[in-house]
C-alpha cells in the first residue's frame, strides 16, 4: 500500500522499530482536520498489518509548521494508542516559537537539526527562513531543554568547504555544554554534488568532542 505521509518502518539500533513520517507532505494549511485524519489514518493502517512501533518518528518539521496542527495528530494518537511514543526531528529554527517549543514537551523523543550557531551564516547552513533571529533560535533551545523530560538529541551534518572547520566545531561544543543533551550525532553530508569532510577534519572534531558528559554518536 502507497502512503502519502508515512515513509518507513524501520529497525534502529538505538531506538528499536520505527515508523517514519514526513510532516513537510502536508502543504495544506487551510484544512487542518482532514490533514490531520489522512496522516492517523495512514499511521493507523500501518499499525494494523505491522504493529505498534517503538518509536512514531516526525520528521520535516520545520520553521513553517502551524503548532496547533502538530498539537493535534499527536493528540490523535495518543488517544487510540496510550502508551504509543512519539519522537521528532526538527529544524533548529522552529525553536524561536514558544508556541511550537510548548507543543513539543509531550513528544518523547526530540531531535534537532543543528549544523552551526555562527551568527552570521546561521540561515542559510541550517535552512532556515532568513527572518529566523539565531539569539532567539538557541535561546529557545536552551529553555526548551531545561524544561523537557524526554529524551533530548542535537544532530550536525558537515558539508565540506561550509561548516566542516574547528571553529565551527568549538562554538557547537560550548552550546552544547548549555543544552546537555542525552545525546550528539554527527553525519557528513555526501549529496548533491558534496565530497566527504577530510579525514583530518574527522580526526579533529573526534579530539574535539572527545571526554564530553554525554554520548556522541558519529554516523560516519
Amino acid at each position: 500500500m502507497e502512503y502519502r505521509y508515512v515513509k518507513a518502518f524501520e529497525f534502529n539500533f538505538t531506538f528499536g522499530t520505527l515508523l517514519s513520517v514526513d510532516f513537510s507532505s502536508s502543504n495544506d494549511t487551510s484544512d487542518l482536520i482532514n490533514t490531520t485524519e489522512d496522516i492517523f489514518n495512514e499511521i493507523s493502517d500501518c499499525i494494523k498489518v505491522r504493529g505498534l512501533p517503538s518509536l512514531i518518528w516526525f520528521k520535516g518539521i520545520n520553521d513553517n509548521i502551524k503548532p496547533s496542527k502538530f498539537k493535534l495528530i499527536t493528540k490523535m494518537i495518543k488517544k487510540v494508542y496510550p502508551k504509543q511514543k512519539i519522537g521528532i526531528y526538527s529544524n533548529c529554527g522552529v525553536f524561536q516559537d514558544k508556541e511550537i517549543r510548548n507543543v513539543f514537551y509531550d513528544c518523547d523523543l526530540v531531535a534537532i537539526n543543528l549544523n552551526t550557531v555562527d551568527y552570521f551564516q546561521f540561515s542559510n547552513i541550517n535552512k532556515c527562513s532568513k527572518s529566523i533571529n539565531s539569539t532567539d533560535v538557541l535561546e529557545g533551545i536552551i529553555e526548551f531543554s531545561k524544561n523537557y523530560n524526554g529524551k533530548l538529541g542535537i544532530y550536525t551534518m558537515f558539508l565540506k568547504g561550509i561548516n566542516d572547520n574547528v571553529e565551527n566545531v568549538v562554538k557547537l561544543k560550548e552550546f552544547l555544554f548549555k543544552v546537555m543533551p542525552d545525546h550528539y550525532s554527527v553525519s557528513n553530508y555526501t549529496l548533491d554534488g558534496f565530497e566527504p569532510v577530510s579525514k583530518e577534519f574527522k580526526e579533529n572534531l573526534k579530539e574535539i568532542l572527545e571526554n564530553l558528559p554525554f554520548n556522541v554518536i558519529y554516523m560516519f
